[in-house]
């Protein structure tokens, strides 16, 4: 069918995914092919060692630019612009963005998501919560607490107190109760006469939780630099443009999704302020199990709900970009937000429980589908929302293992030690030998992430000797990315008893066949590449396709997706004997044991207040 431009006119779904350092418009039809796409890099800002950030005016500019160079590209094609029916949005997560209510403007440049600038704020707040705890709320089974009480009562007398003698005390991470014997017998009786409990029937008790656990239960996840509420607290804590915001009831706070929505939306002319549930579950400010924001939360980081985005599902439609945004797609529905690494699950079409993927994008990320269940680590991976298909469906769960750096690691050989003067360069060199030499290179760049979550940790090269060549810090480089892979998935197989057979894998890293035989080897289980590999990209086009109805496809009936992204897969298998693998993940254990809390408290302390001084910070 031709338009009145003579352009055709057909079906496609778009997706805009913002990226650590990059932004992509791309534009699939109904088999996931990629019909036109356009990518801009935007400038990274990296103010002191350990510190990330972007000007959010950036990712708005570069949004922009990809959507009208995409849209030309569509033209040049022979299609009509109105043949996009909808775009999804994927993004970066945990980056923190402030912005003005009044004015629309950012407060201060994003807060990237592998700054570790916030230490010290994690460390407060863990002492906090030892300290303090967090409030939470339990289920309360009324007849067992019943029987407890009446129990401890003949035993003791039933005088008032006896009650509270160990459970006032309980341990670290523990729940603490109050109240006696009496009072919980009377207690319990007033509750079913209130029709609010009785024999069997469970009611909502506040308690009050020490240490990390609690804040695990309820979010998934634990005090991290990773996270966007330390980020936020910092900033609040540092820039006087964000207090002044906040106190005075002016301040607006997202991730990446939040703020390019807004804009897309109207900005200060109507822009919605949203954030969906994968994004909101990294934010440590969320319920993991109700998908709300969690009042004794803020209260515990001092915020103000009134800051706070909407909480929405990863698949409905939200609103349509406005004339206000000036890009040639004004009235096409947003139906789809995603995270960057659940849209890769999505994209990957890991739907069912006990699939798996990594990405290897500027860091890498291992999540594994644990279905509607939330599945507590008790090994140092974190539970979060994969995706939600609606509003009013059950929400899918996953296990996931982040990992801060991996193709970053090539990009600082690079940029910053010129070994390289191309990435495409590392296969070659990497390939020219086939082992390290005994070199291991530990990435803790920001730090170690998942399983080992040491913020103090330190990169290293380990094992050098006169015999040492570029080529074997290069193929170090790469086993790096494989070696902490295999960790998470070790992780992963014991606490959900089940054995991996295929890693599905995506992200730029990828290109590389070396790295991918490399991560067989060294996993011990096959990996299957796609040939296209822009799946975080596809995830969000998928989403939002199943919100508004298009090509049939229905996230909750993966068949309906089984002419997606299926022409050309490569599958690596393992080639290395038990006995080298295990010689070699020995040998990065041992590395990895050298550079855990290689930094102390007081050196952190001296380069945060050497940096606020010279920059003049409030």
């Amino acid at each position: 069918m031709s338009t009145s431009t003579g352009l055709k006119k057909g079906e496609f779904i778009a997706s805009l995914d913002c990226g650590t350092t990059s932004t992509r418009f791309i534009i699939f039809d109904e088999y996931a092919k990629i019909v036109a796409v356009h990518q801009t890099e935007f400038e990274q800002i990296t103010p002191h060692a350990g510190w990330h950030e972007q000007r959010p005016e950036d990712l708005v500019t570069a949004t922009k630019t990809c959507i009208r160079r995409a849209v030309e590209k569509l033209e040049e094609k022979g299609w009509d612009k109105s043949s996009i029916k909808g775009m999804g949005i994927t993004n970066q997560r945990e980056t923190t963005v402030c912005w003005s209510r009044t004015t629309g403007k950012s407060l201060c440049n994003c807060i990237v998501w592998d700054d570790t600038r916030t230490t010290s704020v994690v460390r407060a707040f863990t002492h906090k919560l030892e300290e303090e705890g967090i409030e939470i709320d339990e289920e309360v089974d009324v007849d067992v607490e019943i029987s407890h009480v009446e129990h401890a009562a003949a035993a003791d007398g039933d005088t008032m107190g006896n009650g509270v003698r160990e459970e006032a005390f309980a341990e670290h991470g523990e729940i603490q109760h109050g109240g006696g014997g009496r009072v919980m017998n009377m207690m319990g009786k007033a509750m079913q006469n209130l029709g609010l409990g009785g024999r069997g029937k469970p009611v909502i008790a506040k308690s009050r939780r020490k240490g990390m656990d609690g804040l695990v239960d309820i979010t998934g996840i634990p005090l991290s630099t990773y996270f966007s509420a330390v980020k936020l607290r910092w900033m609040l804590d540092h820039y006087l443009e964000v207090r002044e915001a906040h106190e005075s009831d002016d301040l607006m706070f997202g991730t990446v999704d939040s703020w390019l929505v807004y804009n897309l939306t109207g900005a200060v002319e109507g822009g919605i302020h949203i954030m969906d549930v994968t994004n909101a579950s990294r934010s440590l400010l969320m319920s993991i199990q109700d998908l709300t924001w969690h009042p004794p939360l803020l209260r515990f980081f001092e915020f103000r709900p009134s800051i706070l985005p909407r909480i929405v599902s990863s698949s409905e439609v939200y609103a349509k970009i406005s004339s206000e945004a000036e890009t040639p797609l004004t009235g096409i529905p947003i139906a789809g937000i995603v995270g960057d690494q659940q849209a890769a699950l999505v994209g990957n079409k890991c739907l069912k429980r006990g699939e798996a993927k990594n990405t290897y994008g500027t860091g890498s990320f291992v999540l594994f589908n644990t279905g509607e269940k939330v599945v507590r680590s008790q090994s140092g991976l974190i539970s979060t929302v994969a995706f939600q298909t609606g509003p009013h469906a059950r929400p899918v769960y996953a296990l996931e293992g982040p990992i801060a750096v991996a193709g970053s690691a090539i990009k600082w050989l690079r940029d910053n030690v010129n070994l390289i003067n191309d990435a495409s360069e590392m296969d070659k060199l990497a390939g020219s030998v086939d082992h390290t030499g005994g070199v291991y290179f530990v990435t803790g760049f920001s730090g170690l992430l998942a399983p080992y979550w040491d913020q103090e940790a330190t990169g290293a090269l380990i094992g050098l000797t006169s015999y040492t060549t570029s080529a074997h810090i290069a193929r170090a480089t790469l086993e790096a990315m494989c070696f902490q892979t295999r960790a998470v998935l070790d992780v992963i197989e014991k606490e959900s008893r089940q054995k991996l057979d295929t890693l599905k894998v995506d992200g730029g890293v990828t290109n590389s066949d070396l790295a991918m035989q490399i991560q067989a080897d060294i996993g011990n289980f096959k990996v299957s590449r796609p040939a296209m590999r822009e799946s975080t990209a596809l995830g969000s086009a998928l989403l939002a396709a199943h919100a508004l109805g298009l090509f049939g496809w229905d996230l909750n009936r993966p068949e309906t997706l089984s002419k997606v992204n299926t022409a050309g897969v490569d599958v690596f298998e393992p080639r290395l004997t038990d006995q080298e693998r295990t010689r070699m993940y020995y040998g990065w254990d041992k590395a990895v044991e050298r550079v855990r809390s290689w930094y102390t408290i007081q050196e952190e302390d001296e380069a945060e207040q050497r940096f606020e001084k010279e920059s003049g910070l409030q």
